[in-house]
């Protein structure tokens, strides 16, 4: 695998998303093949690929040239040379493209039609390839009849998207384009399939773009399906995007075999994404739920590859009714509880996470597994302490009848406290 470029580089002018390059290399592709004859399709692939600085090998293909000119080629495959993966390797790809284009010599981007199957796309491999292109503007190809991708794949270090169907309709520099797509999401334990549909306000740098659906984070005991809505600013950056003034809401329920947990989430922030690292920094956000899910609003960051690091600070607004209560006098105040969460292990969440916790004069240090206290908390156990490993002090304590001065407490979970269980 290539190592991303160093991040003191000078960014490069990259274009919109990685889609577009894509379609940038098949469009050279198809131009050189249906301006020769097919007998010449080998060297022309070569020659192609030599302009791009890639090897483009196909096992077959077939033209069409009445009407609108038509490619088809099948088992295709483009790598940088001496790499081990391939940027780009596709069962069959299916282009139309009109006579003006081919005419041009790809000086005209106008594309009738470009169909994908099965289309696989290693992220950080084109991502090499691009940090070495020289810089150069970004050209919005014109569709006329859009873009089809069926079961596609992007695969990157810590994650993959597989079974990807898009639908572009059209596209066209300067007007607003709208598309479909659905896939599944997968890292270290966790997946989540989505279907979405978005619109952008141009196909260009600083866009406007909208996105609502459906997603649903999974692992082998819990579900949470979402619905969702998402805007915010797009922008390329050297090695990725960066998506600005990021708002998201959904409607959403935590779900296990015994219980459903319907909730509201909000976030607000920069969502940044290059060479296969997934970041959202600064970000705010807010839960509102019923009974389980507790109602705060904190501030922090995430990180998602091939771990997941998150460092939230803020506040519980009130304990929530379905947690155990907690003992007297702390049940009678109805101070906000100051809190700061971290957590840096795998993205399912079965990692260590530690807590801070404060309420008037009480405080509370301890770690704990999120899957653990969540599922402690939805079985409805007699055991009154949940799954912690920490220290609780507070002045005073009221319990079984009993007045406690002074309490110095520690919580010990094994599993927890074990720094090889983590």
């Amino acid at each position: 695998m290539h190592d991303a470029a160093p991040a003191t580089r000078r960014p490069r002018r990259f274009g919109w998303l990685l889609a577009l390059v894509v379609v940038l290399v098949l469009v050279a592709i198809a131009v050189a093949i249906l301006s020769r004859p097919p007998r010449a399709t080998r060297l022309l692939l070569g020659a192609v690929g030599n302009m791009l600085g890639l090897q483009v090998t196909a096992t077959s293909g077939d033209y069409r040239l009445r009407g609108t000119p038509m490619i088809d080629v099948h088992g295709l495959v483009a790598r940088e040379p001496g790499a081990t993966k391939p940027l780009l390797r596709a069962d069959r790809v299916v282009l139309s493209l009109p006579w003006s284009t081919i005419r041009s010599r790809g000086g005209e981007l106008t594309i009738d039609r470009i169909e994908l199957q099965r289309p696989v796309v290693d992220v950080l491999s084109l991502q090499h390839w691009l940090q070495r292109r020289p810089p150069a503007k970004t050209r919005i190809p014109t569709l006329t009849r859009g873009l089809q991708v069926t079961d596609g794949t992007l695969v990157a270090d810590a994650w993959t998207i597989n079974g990807i169907a898009l639908e572009l309709p059209a596209l066209a520099p300067g007007r607003p384009v709208a598309a479909s797509l659905g896939g599944r999401y997968r890292s270290a334990g966790l997946q989540v399939p989505f279907a979405l549909h978005a619109m952008l306000s141009a196909p260009a740098s600083d866009a406007a773009i909208g996105i609502a659906g459906s997603i649903a984070p999974a692992r082998a005991d819990w579900r949470m399906p979402a619905y969702i809505v998402l805007s915010g600013k797009l922008q390329p950056i050297g090695g990725g995007w960066e998506l600005r003034r990021t708002r998201v809401q959904a409607s959403a329920r935590y779900e296990t075999s015994s219980d459903q947990l319907p909730f509201a989430l909000g976030i607000a922030g920069t969502l940044q994404q290059r060479a296969g690292r997934l970041a959202l920094s600064p970000a705010a956000i807010a839960t509102r739920g019923q009974g389980l899910v507790p109602e705060l609003d904190a501030r922090g960051a995430a990180t998602l590859a091939t771990t997941l690091h998150l460092q939230l600070a803020g506040m519980l607004q009130a304990w929530p009714e379905r947690w155990p209560q907690l003992p007297s006098p702390l049940d009678r105040s109805h101070s906000p509880l100051p809190f700061h969460l971290a957590y840096d292990g795998r993205p399912d969440l079965s990692g260590t996470a530690m807590l801070q916790l404060s309420r008037d004069d009480v405080r509370f240090d301890g770690r704990f597994r999120p899957v653990d206290v969540a599922a402690w908390t939805t079985a409805g156990t007699e055991d009154p302490l949940p799954p912690l490993d920490g220290h609780l002090v507070a002045p005073r304590i009221d319990i079984a009848g009993a007045t406690l001065q002074g309490v110095d407490l520690t919580l010990d979970d094994p599993a927890v406290a074990d720094p090889a269980a983590r």
